[in-house]
């Protein structure tokens, strides 16, 4: 980690050209054919890398991790000729119909795959051995608790979980500027190249950093962050979605409110130096959670588990 902390922290060093060409696959929560993930493709492909796109066929914002197991997934590919490497992943729902036009019958209809299911497909199908997997950048940016809904973030996870190196990148989600965001992560692949680790991995072995650019352009800066669990806004339901969706007045749903001021303790979460307009970095951990259970916890449990034991 200290030598992941020195690489980003060097002046100047996202500047650097890139030291050697990768395979990098792609993938989002907002659908093939957004104009992030091909500006992205774009811009790595300029810079020499060999680049694939998995990815859900439409949006699936805040998915987290969710995936459809043991019904039959379809593989698409982009018709546009100039993302000839990118894919797409769907599958069916079916259930009664309540509309006029078909009202009781069966029926079924093509839905999109999840990012989830896009990035396994896309490690086993479309570049099963990438030296690097980016998930993003999903308009909207993905910090503190929020995280655990991402499906931006979900995804990443399931690359580290693979043993393969992965952003999770968001924007602010008034960005109008899919460039800025393609040109940024073009800088830092070419640092993580050049800065690789002693076994030569872009990243420690089960690690994936969650990326977030600022609403300031420029930035100020770029600040390696820990996720944390601030959020600086949280979702909650609301009777009336105008406020943030006015073409859902006086209807009821989940929306957005904002949550207190950060603590003492979150000052280095992500989200309070995104707010500070800094471009942030966090590591995240993709290895199976520990099975060692804390000495107060064990000494809490312990009655409970003795009795079952007995039983």
């Amino acid at each position: 980690m200290k030598r992941l902390v020195g690489a980003l922290a060097v002046a100047g060093v996202l500047a650097t050209p890139q030291a050697w060409a990768l395979n990098i696959l792609l993938s989002n929560d907002d659908g093939y054919q957004h104009a992030n993930i091909r500006a992205l493709y774009s811009a790595l492909t300029a810079a020499g890398h060999t680049v694939a796109i998995a990815a859900p066929q439409s949006d699936q914002s805040a998915r987290g991790g969710a995936f459809y197991f043991g019904r039959e997934v379809h593989v698409g590919q982009d018709t546009d000729p100039a993302f000839p490497h990118s894919y797409y992943v769907s599958t069916q729902e079916s259930g009664l119909c309540e509309s006029a036009g078909c009202s009781g019958k069966t029926v079924a209809i093509e839905i999109s795959g999840t990012p989830v299911m896009a990035v396994l497909m896309g490690l086993k199908k479309v570049m099963p051995h990438p030296n690097l997997v980016i998930v993003g950048p999903n308009p909207g940016n993905n910090v503190g608790a929020i995280n655990a809904a991402s499906g931006t973030f979900n995804a990443a996870s399931v690359a580290v979980q693979a043993g393969i190196p992965s952003l999770a990148v968001s924007t602010d989600l008034k960005e109008q500027d899919p460039q800025r965001a393609a040109q940024l992560l073009t800088r830092l692949v070419a640092t993580l190249d050049r800065h690789r680790q002693p076994d030569g991995r872009l990243l420690p072995a089960a690690t994936g950093l969650n990326v977030n650019l600022p609403a300031a352009n420029p930035a100020k800066g770029m600040r390696l962050t820990r996720i944390g669990q601030y959020t600086g806004f949280e979702a909650a339901w609301t009777d009336d979605l105008a406020k943030l969706f006015p073409q859902q007045a006086g209807k009821p749903g989940i929306s957005f409110r904002y949550s207190a001021p950060a603590g003492p303790a979150q000052q280095n979460d992500e989200a309070v130096w995104l707010a500070k307009g800094y471009v942030t970095v966090s590591a995240f951990n993709g290895a199976p959670a520990s099975t060692v259970v804390g000495s107060a916890l064990g000494n809490q449990l312990r009655p409970a588990l003795l009795s079952q034991e007995a039983q």
